[in-house]
């Protein structure tokens, strides 16, 4: 009777240590106190033998460790690093990987972004080599919200969007919703505002429904910020003051003095400058240097708000102080706005030699930016594939191995136990082998995300370039032909401005269908940019290139768009050339593009070779 009792109160608390996991790894509920208190919970519950457990809840207390203050956060950089030591053997783990990302996390938010970054690769790296996709996309996911914050655009997006389509496919709504905040302030910071808000709505609505006020106010002003780049800075004000009046209920003074900071930079736009400064003044008393991002807009502010009231030496101590926490976080979109302001309070003062270097030193950041935008990274995966694919077939081998070696240790031992032996062999077998299967369904899914362009499902840029020095280096050694295409959609930009990303993803995809369904199995169609692709036919000449691409121009121009948008006409402009004796891949790039820039200049809608 004592055993049955025993094993019902154990199989008890297992359910609710199972049922406190589930709540931690869902992510949605938001109370900190309560969490705590669930960890509490967690300690007591799970026995100290129980290593498996209890290694789950080491990473959630490195998580959860205090961390407001300058002094907290070097106290929990401190515990992650007590703990990763302490499992330092356990390399590569979920645990090991979990704590990475944890101090990065903790690095990042005091200040430490180089730190934090360190962090978030190595966590990365662990995770691809353990196939662990929870992992991989919550690093990527913060390594792209902290690439985002200091102005990297294009690594921001190369990591957040892969984030985004693993936690779909993890099912973890909460996470996905948190990250696809991110997606849109990237859009945002990058210049597009309308298609920020348009996430940002949609966010709003979803967390106001799940109840989730503080994520729900988070986003509140997300939308405010995008409100202001569009130019709306009274809705924007109307936001920010909804984020401040929820934040003071609420008791969270540093949230609520971030809104009052916000607050401040839309009423200078709005020249309501004597209360731009009150509100400043009052802010700092909870702003301090050790929130380096926060302090520093807030100066930044101050300094406008001096200039604007005729105190230019104020205004450059400011400008100062804003400069110093800028320089701590890395943040060039803020630089780039105290340089601007800094050439104005130069010209005030007429110190035009000093004005001149502070727009110098604007355009220098400006240009930096620029280069991050337009600048596609090459992405790491694909490398990372093959170290997993490797590593994880010689784990493989060598447990295989050890496997047989203890059943003919095991045989030798005792001849009774042969039987018994074979019949654990065969399910060892049938094991590894739902294991193997398993293992290269993943792989699988990992090569297509290296290799295929998200929009379209063709080879992406990385991927073609590639096939093309493959089939340059065959066309040398067979003497064969080898030809290009290059075609980019006429008047895109239109399309994206007048009818919406939505459309011209759709036009994207619809280019993409025709090529790839007018061309050969061993012809290779690839998008290398926004809006252009590339076209490699092995074994062809330049002439049988022209008339594919004139096929091509004519099948597009010729496709129904009405099924896309009312009255809308695509068209494409065509360049083609071919391999000659001694050409490496760039030379024939560069006369590919030469061929589509006259294309474009003869009127669009055409071919020309070169």
């Amino acid at each position: 009777m004592l055993t049955q009792v025993a094993t019902v109160s154990s199989a008890s608390s297992q359910q609710r240590i199972d049922q406190l996991f589930e709540i931690f790894f869902l992510g949605e509920e938001g109370d900190l106190e309560l969490l705590n208190k669930y960890l509490a919970e967690l300690d007591q519950l799970i026995p100290a033998d129980d290593i498996k457990q209890r290694e789950k809840l080491i990473p959630l207390q490195c998580w959860y460790h205090p961390s407001e203050t300058t002094e907290e956060f070097q106290k929990a950089i401190k515990h992650a690093e007590v703990l990763m030591e302490a499992h330092q053997k356990s390399y590569p783990s979920e645990l090991h990987a979990d704590l990475l990302l944890c101090r990065g996390s903790h690095y990042q938010y005091s200040g430490k972004p180089e730190q934090a970054k360190l962090d978030y690769d190595a966590a990365i790296k662990e995770a691809y080599l353990i196939e662990n996709m929870r992992l991989i996309a919550d690093g990527r996911s913060m390594r792209g919200t902290m690439l985002s914050y200091e102005g990297d655009y294009t690594g921001a997006l190369e990591d957040l969007i892969p984030a985004q389509s693993m936690y779909e496919q993890l099912n973890l709504a909460y996470w996905a919703r948190v990250n696809l905040s991110e997606i849109a302030n990237s859009y945002r910071r990058f210049g597009d505002p309308q298609m920020a808000l348009t996430y940002q709505l949609k966010l709003e609505k979803a967390y106001l429904d799940n109840n989730q006020l503080v994520e729900a106010f988070d986003t509140n002003t997300q939308i405010a910020y995008s409100y202001e780049a569009l130019g709306d800075n009274q809705l924007a004000l109307e936001r920010h003051q909804k984020s401040y009046q929820y934040w003071h209920q609420q008791k969270n003074s540093l949230s609520a003095a971030a809104s009052a900071v916000d607050m401040a930079g839309i009423l200078i736009k709005l020249n309501q400058v004597d209360e731009a400064v009150e509100i400043l003044e009052q802010a700092e008393n909870t702003v301090t240097i050790e929130f380096d991002g926060l302090f520093s807009f807030m100066k930044l502010f101050s300094a406008q708000a001096a200039l604007i009231k005729q105190h230019p030496e104020k205004a450059l101590e400011y400008a100062e102080e804003a400069e110093s926490g800028f320089n701590v976080s890395n943040n060039d979109r803020g630089l780039s706005q105290l340089y601007t302001l800094r050439n104005q309070i130069y010209l005030s003062i007429k110190d035009y030699q000093s004005a001149h270097q502070a727009l110098t030193d604007y355009l220098n950041v400006h240009h930096k930016l620029d280069q991050l935008s337009l600048t596609s990274r090459n992405s790491e995966m694909r490398a990372r594939f093959n170290t997993d694919k490797i590593e994880a077939e010689n784990q493989n081998l060598l447990s295989i191995q050890l496997i047989k070696e203890k059943e003919l240790a095991a045989l030798e031992q005792n001849k009774r136990l042969q039987n018994i032996i074979i019949i654990l062999v065969a399910i060892i077998l049938i094991i590894v082998t739902i294991y193997a299967v398993k293992q290269v369904k993943r792989k699988q899914k990992f090569k297509d995300l290296a290799l295929t362009d998200e929009l379209t499902k063709l080879a992406n840029r990385r991927h073609t370039y590639a096939l093309a020095k493959t089939y340059i280096n065959q066309a040398k050694t067979e003497h064969s032909q080898f030809s290009v295409i290059s075609f980019d959609a006429d008047h895109f930009k239109k399309v994206n401005d007048t009818l919406g990303h939505n459309i011209g993803d759709k036009v994207l995809i619809k280019l993409a269908k025709i090529a790839k369904e007018l061309m050969r199995k061993s012809d290779t169609v690839g998008r290398v940019g926004g809006e252009e692709f590339l076209i490699l036919l092995p074994g062809a000449n330049e002439q049988q290139a022209y008339d594919i691409a004139s096929r091509l121009i004519v099948r597009i121009a010729d496709a129904d768009w009405d099924t896309i948008a009312p009255e809308l006409k695509q068209t494409v402009s065509a360049g083609v050339t071919h391999y000659q004796n001694g050409d490496n891949f760039e030379n024939i790039l560069l006369r590919v593009d030469n061929a589509l820039y006259q294309a474009k200049s003869a009127g669009r809608n055409c071919v020309k070779t070169v």
